[in-house]
């Protein structure tokens, strides 16, 4: 990776890592048509900084990290162009953009796309022995959750989460101290319980409860069957959030 060519750089990193961005970009954005922009985007910037990066990084060149701050960067930088667009006219800029940029960016758009096209995820976090009625509305519940985590709380757990950085990473991304950060996830996992539980109706656990006895297990069982008798029943489900939330997103490189 430190001595390969640029755009051969570029082309493994959209094959190892594009989903991923795209996720995390997801995430952010809550717009899935606008995330897959935002996410060629980032590999254009990728593609034009990729030498400078390796060259400063000392033979350490951590590609995930940097590819996600770029993501960061971008959607940050996408905000600000909006912003700006409610007070100059849009067609205009829009004209002058594509007149512009238009000869300069076809090259690396063919590129991108042509190595993106492969692997473009085909659902949110989704796993394929699922159920997809099951998945789509699991889906659904984890991105409007998501939504209503306060950004900085929101970036700090789709890094943990979905990027599967360290504190210490995320830290360095964000220019933050270690400790504000275990504060952050401390405070955006439990949002994410409240929140998803009354987005879904599905009630979070932190962990598994221990292992029982054979005597625990059988008082367990007869107990059960006297509460099933006697209670109304119970239309929550229970999920088991241990250190993440669910189907956030899983199996990234």
């Amino acid at each position: 990776m430190d001595t390969i060519p640029a755009a051969q750089a570029v082309e493994t990193l959209i094959h190892e890592y594009y989903k991923l961005v795209f996720h995390t970009i997801y995430g952010l954005t809550n717009n899935w048509e606008e995330s897959q922009d935002l996410t060629q985007d980032t590999f254009h910037q990728a593609l034009k900084g990729i030498d400078a990066a390796r060259a400063s990084s000392g033979g350490h060149f951590h590609a995930k990290a940097w590819l996600l701050r770029i993501a960061l960067n971008t959607v940050r930088m996408q905000k600000r162009r909006r912003a700006l667009f409610s007070f100059i006219p849009f067609s205009s800029m829009h004209e002058k953009r594509q007149q512009e940029g238009s000869e300069r960016n076809i090259a690396r758009d063919e590129m991108v796309q042509a190595q993106a096209t492969p692997v473009q995820p085909g659902g949110y976090g989704t796993v394929g022995n699922e159920d997809p009625a099951e998945a789509i509305a699991e889906q659904d519940a984890v991105q409007r959750t998501m939504a209503l985590l306060p950004e900085p709380l929101r970036i700090c757990l789709l890094f943990s989460i979905v990027g599967g950085l360290s504190t210490a990473e995320i830290a360095n991304m964000l220019d933050l101290k270690e400790a504000a950060v275990r504060q952050r996830l401390v405070r955006a996992r439990k949002q994410f319980q409240q929140l998803y539980s009354q987005q879904s109706g599905e009630e979070l656990v932190e962990a598994a409860p221990p292992l029982a006895t054979n005597s625990q297990l059988q008082q367990q069982s007869d107990g059960q069957d006297r509460k099933q008798r006697n209670a109304p029943k119970d239309t929550h489900r229970r999920l088991s959030l241990a250190n993440q939330a669910p189907s956030i997103g899983s199996g990234y490189a």
